[in-house]
């Protein structure tokens, strides 16, 4: 699948009246593919479905945006898509950016223990945990 019909799948599973946007820039790489608003809080998640069997690329520029959100006290989301299609992998984006630039990777597989993973399971699941993380470092 296509991240492109990764994000046509996100969107029908959402309710009605639901934000989400997809983000297009060109002209500023690397920033989020989505912006979705189900509860209060706005979920920058960078969507990625697998290139190569259970393997996801991250772009360099990807990598920095996460880091400068994390470093500007928000958080961020890796929305992962595993090769079944039936399980959705959320990464907290800051510490897995992390991850990748301290080990100097560009790639990431998926499964319960790899780094920064917050939960797994349903886009409710994901986006429950989500919801909670963003509102955890909002009270603080």
């Amino acid at each position: 699948m296509t991240e492109k019909n990764f994000f046509l799948s996100i969107k029908n599973q959402l309710p009605k009246g639901k934000f989400v946007q997809k983000i297009e820039n060109k002209f500023n790489s690397g920033f989020t593919d989505v912006i979705i608003i189900n509860e209060k809080y706005p979920l920058f998640i960078e969507l990625k479905a697998p290139s190569k069997g259970n393997t996801f690329k991250v772009e360099p520029s990807q990598i920095s945006t996460h880091l400068r959100i994390q470093a500007n006290n928000y958080v961020s989301f890796f929305l992962a898509q595993a090769p079944s299609k039936t399980v959705l992998y959320l990464f907290e984006g800051g510490k897995l950016c992390e991850f990748l630039a301290s080990k100097d990777l560009a790639t990431f597989s998926v499964s319960p223990t790899t780094e920064a993973l917050l939960t797994f399971g349903s886009l409710d699941d994901c986006l429950g945990c989500a919801n909670r993380k963003v509102a955890s470092i909002l009270q603080r």
